[in-house]
C-alpha cells in the first residue's frame, strides 16, 4: 500500500474535562448557546431515551415469551412454558 493512502497517526493531546468545562463556559458566555436550552434539551433527551429503553425491553421480552410458546410441546421447555403461560394469564384476570 503506498504510503500516501496510509493513515498517518495523529498524536493529539485529548483535552481534559477542566478544559472543555472552560470551552463550554466560552460557549455560553458567547451567547452562542442558552443554557437554559441546553438543560432542557439533556432532561428531555434523557427522558425519551428512557421511555425507549423501556418500550423496547418491553416488545422484546413480549417477542421472546410469544417464541417460547411456540415451543409448548418441547419436553424441556414444556414445564416452564406453561408456568409463564398461567402467569400471564392469571396477571390478566
Amino acid at each position: 500500500m503506498p504510503l500516501s493512502l496510509k493513515k498517518k497517526k495523529q498524536n493529539k493531546p485529548k483535552p481534559s474535562y477542566e478544559d472543555l468545562g472552560k470551552m463550554l463556559q466560552n460557549i455560553y458566555e458567547s451567547g452562542y448557546a442558552d443554557r437554559n436550552q441546553t438543560y432542557k434539551m439533556s432532561f428531555f433527551k434523557g427522558v425519551l431515551s428512557g421511555l425507549g429503553g423501556v418500550l423496547g425491553a418491553t416488545i422484546l421480552v413480549g417477542i421472546l415469551l410469544w417464541v417460547l410458546s411456540l415451543f409448548s410441546h418441547v419436553p424441556l421447555l414444556n414445564r416452564f412454558v406453561n408456568n409463564v403461560r398461567q402467569t400471564v394469564t392469571t396477571q390478566n384476570r
